[in-house]
């Protein structure tokens, strides 16, 4: 590997040639994150997509540097010398970047209950942490590979509120609440109203996971019981929800209160994912009626007796801040 990038003359002010992965829209695939290729516009599917077409595409062209396509993302990586670069160089920034040895979404570091000695860990930002290249980064894409139903606008900014609420808690004291992401319609049909809902009425824009003001109501309402059921769409359609789902074949780890089984269970009858927030601070994420995820928002709780997932799993660890994520 090259400790500085040697293919920035290569880097030209180009346009994407589409509006999505050229190869994926011609055979009516999906793709999960955009890249540009720099050198001549086109736009393929990343390695986290089923077909990798940005890949392929440098390994057919040799084009070397492609950049991200997503919102929120300001990076660019050089296939050849595997170095992460911030998007605003361009070939006549001719001097030399910190080699950074794997791309956005490769971090892993392994973590067994049989490894008792400390892995090499790859930091993750935080909860509007910035980058180096000024820009914030998602900490949740290993949970988001892991579930059946991901999208990653909307998935990672309710993990994120999740967070929040389990470090924040409310008044002083610890809360607990439940979020249910995906298949909307379901999860209200195998659900009830535990009071008139607080959030019926209002526009759908003013429901939006991402909106600030939202967030912050919900940060309140959480103090009530029953869940909040969100949309694919990052729509909080309802509040207060009693979920009447059960799964008699869900099996939980022991000190699993009746919230995460409700989790545990709406997860495994709906295409739903199920985040749960412990009073205990810790933040669970079901699916398929399995735990699949575990955050830990403050590192001094993670011991054997708060972390429930069994071996294998994947750790990420940055700050105070630990994303237990479960192999498939």
């Amino acid at each position: 590997m090259a400790e500085t990038c040697t293919h920035l003359d290569q880097i030209r002010a180009i346009r994407p040639r589409s509006d999505g992965c050229e190869e994926c829209l011609r055979t009516g695939d999906d793709w999960v994150h955009l890249r540009l290729c720099l050198s001549c516009g086109h736009v393929g599917c990343c390695d986290d997509s089923k077909n990798k077409h940005a890949t392929a595409h440098f390994h057919s062209t040799g084009h070397p540097v492609i950049e991200s396509l997503e919102s929120g993302e300001n990076w660019r990586w050089c296939y050849v010398d595997e170095i992460l670069l911030p998007s605003e160089i361009d070939a006549a920034d001719a001097y030399a970047y910190e080699r950074q040895n794997v791309m956005p979404g490769k971090a892993r570091s392994s973590h067994s209950a049989t490894n008792d000695g400390l892995s090499a860990r790859q930091s993750l930002p935080l909860v509007g942490d910035i980058s180096a290249n000024g820009r914030s980064n998602g900490m949740f894409k290993s949970i988001c590979r892991r579930v059946r139903r991901c999208n990653k606008k909307n998935l990672e900014p309710s993990l994120e509120l999740a967070v929040e609420i389990a470090r924040e808690g409310r008044e002083g004291r610890r809360i607990g609440t439940l979020f249910t992401f995906g298949d909307a319609d379901s999860v209200l049909a195998r659900s009830r109203p535990l009071i008139l809902d607080p959030l019926a009425g209002h526009t759908e824009q003013t429901r939006q996971i991402r909106d600030p003001n939202l967030r912050g109501t919900i940060k309140e309402l959480a103090q009530l019981d029953g869940a909040f059921v969100i949309s694919d769409q990052g729509i909080v359609v309802s509040a207060c929800r009693y979920l009447d789902a059960a799964a008699s074949d869900v099996a939980l780890p022991y000190g699993m209160a009746s919230r995460h089984l409700a989790g545990a269970s709406i997860s495994q009858v709906t295409d739903a994912v199920a985040i749960v927030v412990s009073e205990s601070s810790m933040v669970r994420v079901f699916d398929d009626g399995k735990l699949v995820a575990e955050i830990i928002p403050e590192l001094w709780l993670m011991d054997r007796y708060n972390v429930q997932l069994t071996a294998p799993y994947q750790e990420e660890v940055v700050g105070d801040l630990a994303v237990l994520t479960a192999k498939a």
